[in-house]
């Protein structure tokens, strides 16, 4: 039987649809429908999300953990934390790993300080052996955001990109249609690193999708995105995709199944799930996975695949929503933004920049908003800003002289400029202010670059999902900003 390396980004190519009985089982059991859909509700106790796979080598490597697709696991109650991921390699990982586990301690603002005491591997070597590794004094430096009613969040472990996380207890159930917009979690802009063999592709600014806006629409376990527009980062609409071979139009609708999986009651797109065996002259159909959470974040994995068979055959993955690694999005509100109540808001977050290869990437943690603005802040003609930036050292425990305990620097000014009359919580010409004290500007001066913005609410609270190239600093990089209201 052929081998994959199946907890890469490729992981939906294999099994997403199967049900939980067939993961064990391997892939040669028959794909299993899910049960009628129910409205997906809060769990109270230990709460498991689904964590995308997002670019970036660890500490200037060649592969993160980030790389992987995972699951978290965090219990309010006892107040630890567990990341599990799957495998079909012939390593030391055969099926369900827990990968890292520990506690955790909430912050102000609600950043949680994680702690990591055990291992399976030696910490930061995404290739070394299981081997079980138990750390006293737990490792720092790793940190997570749930987001009120268990929805979804983030969590960045020290020294690898940032991976966002959404509550798949259910599977999503709509009374009717709903209109998401998401914006692309970008990769590394330059040369394709992925080799033949997939992987991790190089996101194209004047090809790929940057941000775009899908219908979404359920029934039993049939889950179906229509009306799918996607936009490069210039504005113009995506009409075909250049880098797979046949340039074959854009996906413009396509249906998903939605089943109980590893990974929770994820919707895999297309639904079906193509593995032709054995061996030499193998074929893959790649899919993506979509996870949905209780209150409307919505996290997109893409479906590009690796396997190490030399003439395995590749078909090539359309992706119907975000391009890079996935997309985050959000349901689009039903009228215009209030963009007073938008810029006065407080956010925590994370500011992420793809790099031009797995070797120069940026992930921090952030913090817009403050209870009165502090001096120092980007200047320029803003129209409608949202101040912020990074923490001390990467260090949400620490704060900057004159600022409020658990708010960061300001070193980033988001300006969200005119929302589109046509598509309420757009915001398509926004700009990154850079100032020259934030770490990742390489410049000698403060400086601008174009962005696209959406903004919608959680439960009630405002998120801002962000997307701009860099082409003045070094590198040249696409910088991603993906906020939660934390007030």
């Amino acid at each position: 039987m052929a081998v994959w390396s199946e907890h890469r980004i490729g992981t939906a190519a294999l099994c997403v649809a199967l049900t939980a009985s067939a993961f064990l089982a391997g892939c040669g059991e028959v794909v299993k429908k899910a049960q009628s859909a129910t409205q997906p509700t809060v769990q109270p106790g230990p709460q498991s999300y689904f964590s995308g796979a997002v670019a970036g080598g660890y500490k200037g490597g060649s592969v993160s953990d980030s790389e992987y697709l995972a699951t978290y696991d965090f219990d309010d109650s006892a107040s630890t934390f567990a990341q599990f991921t799957f495998t079909f390699t012939s390593g030391d990982q055969k099926g369900p790993q827990l990968n890292f586990s520990g506690s955790w301690s909430a912050l102000p603002r609600g950043i949680l300080n994680l702690g990591i005491t055990y291992s399976n591997g030696q910490y930061g070597d995404a290739s070394a052996p299981g081997s079980g590794i138990n750390y006293n004094p737990a490792l720092t430096g790793n940190w997570a955001f749930e987001l009120a009613g268990q929805a979804g969040g983030f969590v960045n472990l020290d020294g690898m990109p940032f991976v966002p996380i959404v509550a798949t207890q259910s599977c999503p159930s709509f009374t009717k249609s709903v209109t998401y917009q998401f914006i692309t979690i970008p990769t590394y802009i330059g040369y394709d690193l992925a080799g033949p063999n997939g992987g991790i592709q190089n996101w194209d600014v004047q090809d790929d999708t940057a941000y775009g806006q899908v219908t979404v629409s359920t029934s039993g376990s049939t889950v179906t995105f229509n009306k799918i527009q996607q936009f490069t980062s210039a504005g113009a609409q995506v009409s075909d995709y250049p880098d797979i071979p046949g340039d074959p139009a854009a996906v413009t609708s396509v249906a998903g199944s939605c089943s109980q999986t590893f990974y929770g009651n994820t919707v895999s797109v297309p639904g079906d799930v193509a593995v032709t065996l054995p061996g030499p002259g193998e074929t893959i159909t790649s899919s993506a996975i979509v996870g949905v959470g209780p209150t409307g974040l919505l996290v997109e994995n893409n479906g590009q695949t690796e396997n190490s068979v030399s003439n395995a055959s590749f078909t090539g993955y359309q992706p119907f929503l975000g391009s890079g690694t996935g997309a985050l999005g959000l349901p689009q509100p039903s009228s215009a933004v209030d963009t007073k109540a938008l810029s006065g808001a407080q956010y925590v977050g994370v500011i992420y920049g793809g790099g031009s290869g797995n070797k120069d990437w940026t992930s921090r943690i952030a913090s817009f908003g403050f209870p009165s603005a502090p001096t120092g802040c980007p200047s320029g003609s803003l129209q409608l800003p949202i101040f912020g930036g990074d923490f001390p050292n990467n260090d949400p425990t620490q704060s900057p002289a004159n600022t409020p305990t658990g708010f960061g620097n300001c070193d980033i000014g988001i300006d969200l400029g005119q929302q589109s009359s046509s598509q309420a919580g757009l915001f398509p010409n926004a700009t990154i202010y850079l100032s020259q004290e934030f770490t990742g500007n390489t410049t000698a001066g403060t400086y601008s670059f174009p962005a696209t913005a959406i903004a919608g609410q959680l439960n009630g609270k405002y998120a801002v999902f962000v997307i701009g190239v860099d082409t003045t600093g070094t590198p040249n990089q696409a910088w991603g900003v993906y906020l939660f209201q934390s007030n």
